[in-house]
């Protein structure tokens, strides 16, 4: 199962078949159209119809690894219809998006854009539709296109710490290596500023509330790094919160960082909290099963040389994240924004739950910023 259908796995489902047909032959829709049966009159399906005919697609393609030429055309009609009648614009938007997943684990990578852009039309401030139209335009080796979406991810979402690395390693596949390491320094602003809000103290008390920290560490999944394992075993060790200290479980779970068990062991045996205990129970497991190395991959000199100009700037207040080419140059606001499937992060519009795939490799060790201090 492709990177773009496995995400689609965790959009929300909304699913017995109406009759209607898709033309397969053609290659995708063009600019404007509109692609599959031609939509059913409001009078016949209501809006819980379409959601049961998008719900039994879906569950259609879970439950087959390979689908047979006829059931792909029957599963390609049923959510056609879905995306063609007019109603709610997320189930029209999630039934193009997995019209495009299967066109595009056939292989027709053109199909499969095109149905992307569809769902990018229904819902254009959405960060992970076009998440999953960058995939499908590396698919084409469309770099420069698929850069300028990316950028509008991480400017819909600036706190997603995966959508910076993303966005860095598009520009340096697509041969952009000054602009690369631009980028990467706007990753390091963005994950120095999720370690403060994590934790910051100021006259000895947290500056954040809890919901905002859980939404830091949350955040900060994307970060395998030595400077972000140091405050999130700080914020374990010293954060009253159970809500906070379970979110930092978790994400130490999903790091498998095999320098967090020995800690973990410890602060497993002293927790108090009964959720809390299970999650680092929980991640502890998960480590032992698959550890991974603590150490980061060598950082190129480029890079360093300007995520530690970032820095220097950020320092002296005057570091600005920069924005994609073209567009006004104005910063982006300080609340955090939530990564997709994340939910309580802080200050964040509600995104979608399509996955990210990852990319091997924080920019390089920095050491977490001094938890008792503010800037």
């Amino acid at each position: 199962m492709s990177v773009v259908l496995g995400s689609l796995l965790s959009l929300p489902a909304c699913g017995p078949s109406a009759e209607s047909t898709l033309d397969t032959t053609a290659a995708g829709p063009g600019a404007g159209e509109r692609v599959g049966a031609d939509p059913v009159p409001e009078a016949e399906l209501t809006q819980s119809d379409l959601e049961a005919l998008y719900r039994s697609s879906k569950e259609r393609v879970l439950a087959t690894e390979s689908l047979p030429e006829e059931s792909f055309r029957e599963i390609a009609a049923d959510l056609g219809t879905v995306a063609n009648t007019p109603g709610d614009l997320h189930l029209r938007a999630n039934a193009s998006l997995l019209l495009g997943s299967l066109h595009d684990e056939r292989g027709d990578h053109r199909a499969a854009l095109s149905f992307f852009r569809q769902a990018q039309e229904f819902l254009p401030d959405e960060p992970s539709v076009h998440a999953m139209l960058v995939f499908s335009l590396v698919d084409m080796g469309k770099w420069e296109e698929a850069i300028a979406e990316q950028w509008v991810v991480v400017e819909l979402a600036p706190d997603d710490l995966e959508a910076w690395l993303i966005l860095g390693e598009l520009h340096v596949k697509g041969g952009q290596s000054e602009e690369a390491a631009r980028v990467y320094g706007a990753y390091e602003l963005r994950r120095h500023g999720l370690l403060e809000g994590l934790t910051a103290k100021q006259d000895g008390e947290y500056v954040k509330d809890e919901d905002h920290r859980a939404g830091c560490a949350a955040a900060l999944m994307p970060a395998v790094d030595n400077g972000t394992a140091i405050a999130l075993m700080y914020a374990l060790e010293s954060d009253p919160s159970p809500k906070v200290r379970t979110e930092v479980g978790v994400v130490m779970g999903n790091q498998r960082l095999a320098g967090y068990l020995d800690f973990l062991r410890k602060r497993a045996a002293s927790e108090t909290d009964a959720d809390t205990k299970a999650t680092l129970t929980w991640a502890i497991e998960e480590i032992e099963a698959d550890p991974i190395d603590t150490s980061p991959g060598p950082v190129p000199e480029s890079i360093r040389s300007a995520v530690a100009a970032e820095e220097k700037a950020m320092a002296a207040g005057e570091a600005e994240i920069p924005s994609a080419p073209g567009a006004p140059d104005s910063e982006q606001a300080a609340g955090a924004a939530e990564i997709p499937s994340v939910p309580g992060a802080p200050d964040s519009e509600q995104a979608g739950e399509a996955e990210i795939p990852s990319v091997p490799g924080a920019p390089g060790p920095e050491q977490a910023p001094d938890p008792g201090t503010t800037d």
